[in-house]
């Protein structure tokens, strides 16, 4: 029954967007691109888990130190990523930013909320990247991440 959740809740999303036969594949993976923003979707039917995760940006070499100190401080208790979390591929110095949830417990309306989001902290977080690789600063400054619907004590 949670795949055919997963399932129904991608096909009616898919509709809000125009694209009739939005589905995931046999894996339970599917994509959809957000301008430049491709937001990734993993179910694991095992646990009946979503993942949902975009790479955000690299790290340039030469911040290296002072961005991977930015992000592990968001990451810190989700202060400043609303519940989602950072990593980052070493090798290629990628950094992605993803998000879990149970599908039993979303419906479309719920699912449509976690997305959007989702899609508000990533692209706060693609455009603080891009500002710190260009050497500006690390610090927030007084800058909030947007705040949305649920808290890291509502995730599962």
């Amino acid at each position: 029954m949670a795949l055919e959740d997963y399932q129904k809740i991608l096909a009616s999303f898919g509709q809000s967007l125009g694209l009739e036969d939005a589905s995931p594949d046999e894996e339970g993976y599917c994509a959809f691109s957000f301008d430049d923003l491709v937001v990734h979707m993993q179910y694991t039917p095992d646990d009946d888990q979503l993942t949902i995760y975009s790479r955000i940006g690299e790290v340039d070499e030469d911040r290296v130190e002072g961005i991977y100190g930015m992000l592990l401080a968001a990451n810190m208790f989700w202060q400043g990523t609303q519940g989602a979390t950072f990593s980052v591929e070493p090798d290629l110095q990628l950094v992605f930013l993803a998000d879990k949830r149970t599908v039993g417990s979303l419906g479309d309306t719920g699912f449509t909320q976690w997305l959007d989001h989702f899609l508000k902290i990533a692209e706060y977080w693609q455009n603080r990247l891009t500002t710190a690789n260009e050497g500006g600063s690390l610090l927030d400054d007084g800058d909030v991440p947007p705040t949305g619907p649920s808290s890291p004590m509502t995730r599962v």
